[in-house]
């Protein structure tokens, strides 16, 4: 378990979940990550559960079982007690955050082409990884038949495909940490898991939750020790699934379950399961972004090891930010063995290149804060 430690420097009161609750949950500003009800489910507390997308105390009962440790203030991404401290650890200077390099890529795997979002390059890295046993495990997001979202954590190359493309509902991608010691015995022995502690994973979010991942990590935090790797994934913003899927469907008179496929192109695209596409314009979408969207200013997420997106970059490509050197090792081996192909820039323009990207990711990042 997570040492418990009461911030007594200073004399500064420790903030616990009520506090998270009226200064974040209760005003509209969580952004249902999951990672408060993670770190105290896995640890054994009995105090907090998500309940649909909303963090609250299992009952009046449990109010008591809190340890006042205040780790789930902490690690929330929407608090900033310790912001200086992990922008100085993640090297952060600006709105994008610290660049090792930043290329334009796409997967060679027909099979993650034909069902992958742009380039296709997490699903290729997250096949890589696994099948060179580099990890043991990922959460990544599925959906169910209605296009609701699922985070999962998976322990095969063989759910990949599954989720593959971008979601434009929320997903509580830390949460299934809160299981990390309740893995099935069937799981540990297929996987050789001799110690828990010791698993290998790659993490998949938004910049949201992905700052929150970090902020775990930055105070080696249980059960986020185990995540090896942290893809961040472009977002703009993100979306209610009710309220999202009830003015698709009054635009465009598809129902959520016939939906094979949907992405964003300044505006809003579906296509059916009859391969009709429908346009819909992006701003008829407004009422559907969730609320602490609008305070958001992370586009690429800054606290990832690697960040990837469309954005900015050539049709059928990804953009991809490398953040240290493990990744952009990863990134380059995937190059080397031709798992992705890089776009060529001509060696006279690549600074300008390089500069020009990274000017429309800021550009980006400012049009996010406006909103």
């Amino acid at each position: 378990m997570t040492e418990i430690r009461k911030n007594d420097s200073k004399g500064e009161e420790v903030k616990v979940f009520k506090d998270l609750f009226e200064t974040v949950i209760h005003p509209g500003k969580c952004c249902s990550c999951g990672a408060c009800v993670a770190y105290c489910e896995s640890q054994g507390f009995n105090v907090i559960k998500m309940e649909g997308y909303t963090p609250k105390y299992k009952s009046p009962e449990t109010v008591d079982n809190c340890t006042e440790c205040g780790l789930c203030y902490y690690i929330c991404p929407q608090t900033d007690t310790i912001q200086e401290k992990i922008n100085k650890f993640y090297k952060i200077e600006d709105e994008l955050g610290y660049i090792e390099e930043i290329i334009a890529a796409k997967t060679t795997q027909e099979a993650i082409k034909e069902v992958g979002q742009d380039g296709g390059v997490v699903s290729t890295i997250l096949s890589y990884l696994f099948d060179r046993n580099m990890i043991d495990a990922a959460i990544v997001s599925l959906y169910d038949d209605n296009l609701n979202t699922i985070p999962k954590i998976i322990y095969g190359k063989e759910d990949i495909l599954k989720s593959s493309g971008t979601r434009y509902s929320i997903s509580s991608q830390i949460l299934p940490l809160k299981d990390l010691y309740n893995i099935s015995l069937d799981i540990i022995e297929k996987k050789r898991i001799l110690d828990i502690e010791q698993l290998r994973l790659v993490f998949v979010g938004t910049p949201c939750q992905i700052r929150a991942i970090g902020k775990m990590r930055f105070l080696h935090i249980k059960p986020a020790h185990v995540v090896k790797y942290a893809i961040s994934l472009f977002c703009f913003e993100n979306f209610n699934y009710d309220k999202l899927y009830e003015l698709l469907q009054a635009e465009t008179k598809v129902k959520p379950k016939n939906i094979k496929k949907t992405w964003i192109k300044k505006n809003f695209f579906i296509r059916d399961k009859n391969d009709n596409e429908f346009e819909v314009d992006i701003k008829k979408l407004d009422p559907a972004v969730r609320s602490h969207c609008h305070d958001c200013d992370d586009f690429t997420g800054k606290f990832s090891d690697i960040s990837v997106g469309a954005s900015g970059a050539p049709k059928g490509y990804s953009m991809i930010i490398t953040r240290n050197k493990k990744a952009h090792n990863l990134i380059h081996s995937l190059l080397s063995v031709g798992l992705i192909e890089q776009y060529t820039v001509p060696i006279e323009q690549t600074k300008e290149w390089k500069i020009k990207k990274t000017n429309w990711l800021k550009k980006m990042v400012g049009l996010k804060r406006k909103k």
